[in-house]
């Protein structure tokens, strides 16, 4: 997991391991609640986008090498994305949480191969 600037916009990328990335769903939500709990995480930033990944196995399951970097992630570069929070797998989906500087600015989210990852741009 990373971010990037480039010229317009913030790029957070999700690498996975295999050659295929997960089904997604991304949206703005309220709280950054965790699947399987009651309460919520603090985030910074004025609106929180939630990117669900479907049918992602847990590192013991499928032999590849767990996110050990800094959670949540922070970039100082970054001009939309304050931080970037990735929770545990939980029944075979995994959640994460940007919270994002600006009061729900556009997105685009993407699949890329060679490396697999998913890429979520923020604009503004």
């Amino acid at each position: 997991m990373r971010i990037e600037r480039h010229e317009g916009f913030d790029r957070v990328s999700y690498y996975f391991g295999g050659a295929c990335c997960p089904g997604w769903r991304a949206e703005y939500v309220a709280e950054a609640t965790e699947r399987g709990r009651s309460t919520s995480t603090s985030m910074s930033g004025r609106s929180i986008l939630q990117i669900y990944f479907y049918d992602t196995a847990s590192a013991l399951e499928s032999g590849t090498i767990e996110y050990n970097g800094p959670n949540p992630l922070t970039d100082p570069a970054a001009r939309n994305v304050v931080e970037v929070v990735l929770t545990p797998s939980f029944e075979r989906t995994t959640q994460s949480f940007l919270g994002i500087r600006a009061d729900h600015p556009n997105f685009l989210v993407n699949t890329r191969y060679d490396p697999a990852r998913v890429v979520v741009d923020i604009y503004g």
